[in-house]
């Protein structure tokens, strides 16, 4: 089984994914991958809320004003700008503010945010308790990004009690929704028989919708699965596609086996 308790931080990629007959490994259950998809570019979209003519600080100030008017949309988007230092001085403290008043008045989007936030302790106390909470509430509206969250939290025991049928079942209505990261972590579930019944087919199916997506762990995986013959027919030149594909965006697993691979060539 993998080790839980190896954990990586929320802006650095996995710098080891050893391999193994048993495929044990860590999985992209971090919180890094959210932390790029959840917070979009959003020049084009604060601009929208002035009129062309406006200046980026008219813009700001226009936002501002429908922030403090209550708008919600506004109030999630500001906490965005704040999350990821867009147009503003990147301020985790001021993204907890302006996701909470958008969370509490029950936007989805805000909850997943300020959920990821306090899981990790930026811009307020670490809690994962409030942060799981927070995920739940999201869940419960369809958000896909929470729902997969909300698995984990139950995979790792963080927040609540570990689950792994309950992980299951977010992770999964994640991935139903088409989800990478969650049809990727869904694939390794099966493939270490947490919730399910070992199933190296299905996890090389659920795999390879992630890795479809462009998910670079996802690829790599799936170029894994192919080396070994795991749920897929053993093949040399798939995997080599498949790992090529994740190296190719800069995954250093993947890089590090074409590394590999290259230097067990020219013995």
């Amino acid at each position: 089984m993998l080790d839980e308790d190896k954990r990586i931080t929320p802006f650095e990629y996995i710098t080891k994914y050893p391999p193994s007959p048993r495929f044990m490994h860590l999985r992209v259950s971090s919180l890094c991958y959210q932390l790029v998809i959840l917070f979009y570019p959003l020049v084009t979209s604060m601009l929208a809320y002035g009129q062309e003519n406006q200046t980026q600080e008219e813009a700001k100030l226009s936002m501002l004003q429908m922030c403090e008017a209550g708008n919600i949309e506004a109030q999630s988007e500001m906490g965005v700008l704040y999350q990821t230092g867009q147009l503003v001085p990147q301020d985790y403290g001021e993204a907890v503010k302006w996701y909470r008043k958008a969370a509490d008045q029950g936007d989805a989007r805000a909850q997943c945010n300020l959920a990821v936030l306090t899981k990790l302790g930026f811009g307020a106390s670490q809690d994962y308790r409030m942060a799981a909470k927070l995920f739940e509430k999201a869940s419960k509206q369809g958000h896909k990004q929470a729902q997969y969250n909300y698995g984990i939290c139950f995979l790792r025991g963080q927040g609540v009690p570990k689950d792994y049928q309950e992980a299951l079942v977010w992770i999964r209505k994640s991935a139903d929704q088409g989800y990478a990261p969650a049809q990727c972590d869904l694939g390794i579930c099966y493939e270490n028989g947490e919730g399910v019944r070992q199933d190296f087919q299905e996890a090389a199916k659920w795999v390879r919708m992630a890795a479809d997506q462009g998910l670079p762990i996802g690829q790599y995986q799936l170029g894994f699965y192919y080396y070994h013959g795991a749920g897929v027919p053993k093949d040399i030149v798939q995997a080599l596609k498949w790992n090529r594909k994740a190296a190719d965006q800069g995954y250093e697993p993947a890089l590090q086996a074409m590394g590999a691979y290259r230097i067990k060539k020219t013995k």
